[in-house]
């Protein structure tokens, strides 16, 4: 081996759906949070049950890790397509672990890149000592990394412990011993991978978490009432979690027969006054805009998440892609209230799961969050969140029994702020029609013979006027996105993106500022209301001063360009677009500016 030393821990292990990958990436994913590191995990997979080339990437540091990997250090890989498909990424010196016999891989299919050490190790022999389970393999190879990290196997054990203590000793004992076998004989045959990485078993780990999972934490603690679901990759798992653990805070979780009644459920449940919300990807949140118009029309509090695959149609229902925001944009007919916000990272997502409740029913409108596939799925260490940060706000709710003086009851009422009194079934002389017609402020319907009359027109307008005022309103409540890194004055290049690229970004910015170009990171998350007059003004600034601007997105068109275009008037030429599935890598990014840089 080099006597080079590497700075972070990364690490793939590779093979097909049934192989045990995603198990065996997520235990070498705690045993590096339990060292004391910070840990970003990401798992790519197929739409298959079984069959199918997956992979889970761990990247582990003592730095935040906020982004893939561009290299891997150590790679298992299960099954030959390992070669083709991880093989290009390997580090120089790294090291790629195989079994040929255990596996049937051949010979010819061995090829990686000059440099990498590829090591034959006798896994499936190794667990056959311990067990008829062939998938033990993946404990013995794991054992192997341990040791070729220099990372302390007594915290394998002890997670071994914690993750077959509901099977009993037997199983216990089989996989520590199948572990230490293969730690062992990676000691004995190899060299270790030489870093700098500082462990700490003192350390409590942090919190190990995805993206999906952290928004549905945050729904929780928002106070989240109803969830509606039907399972949709890749927003399944904000529906698994809450099926899990929501119920033991008092979280009602049905799973509905298709996307139409789940988002009529959550309407309903907004509308009994519950806090509602759903998740699911571009098929499905098709088929739920309908609702969503009468959600706006009708001032129903709902929140939509839309975790976004790679499209159009099915598309790429396994990968990642930031294809849907001009569908967000144009869910559901004519123009209604409703905030759309993009989550930007894993712990952004504890925040905006109870910060999209309460725009939901301060403001009586749906509430959707963006999300993708890579920011759903991926898996990062967190700080303890500040579960008190953003209190539970519900607005002008009226709870108890009407008195004489608020009669008659106009749900509707025209205010100053677009917000009128809400009340929920119950509250006595409190009903009202929610139609999804238009209304008069009592509710009743003015569309079915009375449109056109000049009396109709003027209320019309005036609710039009009043559920439109709510988007002013809520426009300064938000904060507007401000530049990070250095000013136009002594920048070289202003970088702008949106949603999940936020992280990925700022590593690469950091790349670049180390080979001296000065960079800044115009970042934007909340997408209607949007805050043209401060984001038209930052983007003239760098442009009047002559610095280069470069719009960095996942998918073809350069959705959030063309918006920002139509919002502010500026059009942003260079971009970085990306649009093949697979994760954006800080390194892509890097090469995208400097080609614009010239």
């Amino acid at each position: 081996m080099s006597e080079e030393y590497v700075n972070e821990i990364s690490f793939r292990i590779s093979g097909r759906n049934g192989d045990g990958i995603f198990s065996a990436g997520d235990v070498f994913s705690k045993i590096c949070s339990r060292s004391g590191l910070n840990v970003h995990g990401y798992r790519s997979y197929q739409s298959v049950i079984r069959g199918g080339h997956v992979n889970y990437s761990v990247r582990a540091a003592n730095w935040e890790v906020r982004a893939p990997a561009d290299h891997i250090d150590i790679l298992i890989s299960i099954r030959e397509d390992g070669f083709l498909v991880d093989a290009p990424m390997m580090s120089k010196n790294g090291i790629i672990l195989y079994d040929s016999k255990g596996f049937r891989i051949k010979q010819d299919k061995i090829v990686v890149p000059e440099g990498v050490k590829v090591v034959d190790m006798p896994a499936a022999e190794i667990a056959a000592k311990y067990s008829d389970l062939k998938i033990i393999a993946n404990t013995v190879l794991i054992g192997a990394v341990v040791a070729l990290f220099d990372l302390d196997f007594g915290v394998y054990e002890k997670m071994i412990r914690d993750q077959f203590s509901h099977k009993g000793d037997e199983t216990i004992n089989v996989n520590i011993s199948a572990a230490k076998e293969g730690y062992e004989w990676a000691k004995s045959h190899m060299e270790p991978i030489k870093h700098n990485v500082k462990l700490d078993l003192t350390k409590k780990p942090k919190m190990f978490i995805g993206g999906n999972e952290a928004l549905a934490l945050g729904l929780v603690n928002g106070g989240l009432q109803f969830f509606g679901w039907y399972p949709m990759t890749p927003a399944s798992p904000v529906g698994q979690y809450l099926a899990a653990h929501g119920v033991k805070a008092g979280v009602v979780v049905k799973q509905m027969e298709d996307e139409i009644n789940v988002a009529n459920s959550v309407v309903g449940a907004g509308f009994a006054g519950a806090r509602a919300a759903t998740a699911t990807s571009g098929g499905g949140f098709a088929l739920m805009t309908e609702a969503i118009g009468f959600a706006g029309m009708a001032e129903i509090p709902t929140v939509f998440i839309e975790v976004a695959r790679g499209g159009p149609s099915t598309g790429l229902p396994t990968k990642t892609e930031q294809g849907d925001l001009r569908q967000a944009l144009g869910a559901s007919q004519g123009d209604y209230p409703r905030a759309i916000i993009a989550q930007t990272s894993v712990e952004d997502g504890v925040y905006l799961g109870t910060e999209a409740l309460n725009i939901a029913e301060k403001y009586q409108m749906p509430v959707i969050v963006l999300s993708d596939l890579y920011l759903g799925e991926h898996f990062e260490t967190i700080p303890e969140p500040e579960w008190d940060r953003i209190p539970i706000e519900r607005g002008k709710l009226i709870l108890e029994d009407l008195t004489e003086d608020q009669l008659p009851y106009k749900r509707f009422l025209l205010t100053e702020d677009g917000i009128s009194p809400r009340t929920i079934p119950g509250v006595a002389n409190g009903q009202y029609d929610a139609g999804s017609d238009e209304h008069d402020e009592y509710g009743k319907l003015i569309s079915d013979v009375r449109a056109g009359y000049p009396d109709s027109i003027v209320i019309r307008k005036q609710q039009m006027n009043k559920r439109m005022k709510k988007m002013e309103v809520l426009l300064k409540e938000l904060p507007a996105p401000v530049v990070e890194g250095h000013s136009a004055d002594d920048s070289d290049v202003l970088i702008v993106g949106w949603g999940s690229t936020y992280d990925t970004i700022a590593e690469a910015r950091s790349h670049m500022e180390k080979e001296g170009i000065k960079t800044s990171q115009l970042h934007i998350k909340y997408i209607e209301p949007f805050h043209s007059d401060e984001i038209g003004k930052i983007l003239r600034e760098f442009e009047e001063k002559g610095k280069t601007i470069v719009m960095v997105e996942v998918n073809y068109t350069a959705q959030m360009a063309k918006h920002i275009r139509g919002e502010t008037g500026f059009n942003i030429e260079k971009k970085v677009l990306k649009y093949d599935g697979e994760a954006l890598l800080a390194s892509e990014i890097v090469a995208g500016v400097k080609e614009h840089l010239g």
